[in-house]
């Protein structure tokens, strides 16, 4: 499984990430750990973005590997982000994992048009968006995020070493390490090495 955590500063977003794979069986037991490889990660610039996913490996896959993601003018901040988001990027996706063959399928339960089965980190113009396995995104008032099987540890952690948003890069990212580490303490699917990538607003 995973543990993604991130940063929303003032100027700018700080997001780090485990490098822990897990693999279950039909009866959700863990029968192998995975440590990714060099040049492997589950966050990784695409573009202008920052993308990561918490899940299922193949959403990481195709978020590095195929998808090309609309790309927003640098101006565009704010409301006009947010909407977006909503618009361009959220149907860019969901087209993409569509075609890429990474869709629930139908079911007569289903409550959504359209799901997946993980949940997506963003950043684009130093601003970051959560995107859930229905299309749907949120953004925390906070500005501290966690994902994952770690993420109770992390966000923990997070709460009292990142008090507000007004923190250094350095600084958050000094953070964003020491609540992974915590995450992989108790964590028994979260582990090192973990890595760190900052986008600037």
């Amino acid at each position: 499984m995973t543990t993604i955590v991130a940063i929303q500063g003032s100027n700018y977003a700080a997001i780090g990430t485990d490098s822990r794979i897990s693999s279950f069986d039909e009866g959700g037991m863990a029968y192998q750990i995975t440590t990714l490889g060099a040049g492997s990660s589950k966050i990784a610039f695409n573009g202008k973005y920052i993308l990561g996913a918490a899940g299922d490996v193949r959403a990481i896959n195709i978020l590095h590997h195929s998808f090309t993601p609309p790309v927003p003018s640098p101006a565009t901040k704010g409301k006009k982000l947010d909407a977006f988001i909503t618009n361009k990027f959220i149907p860019a996706l969901r087209e993409c994992f569509e075609l890429q063959g990474y869709a629930m399928p139908e079911r007569d339960s289903s409550e959504h048009l359209a799901e997946h089965g993980s949940t997506i980190l963003v950043a684009i113009h130093g601003t970051i968006y959560v995107i859930e396995g229905d299309y749907s995104w949120t953004s925390d008032s906070t500005g501290i995020y966690a994902l994952g099987t770690g993420a109770p540890y992390a966000l923990g952690a997070l709460a009292v070493l990142a008090k507000n948003n007004n923190i250094t890069q350095a600084t958050a990212k000094k953070a964003i390490l020491q609540s992974l580490q915590v995450a992989s303490k108790f964590d028994p699917y979260t582990g090192p090495p973990f890595s760190t990538m900052v986008q600037e607003r």
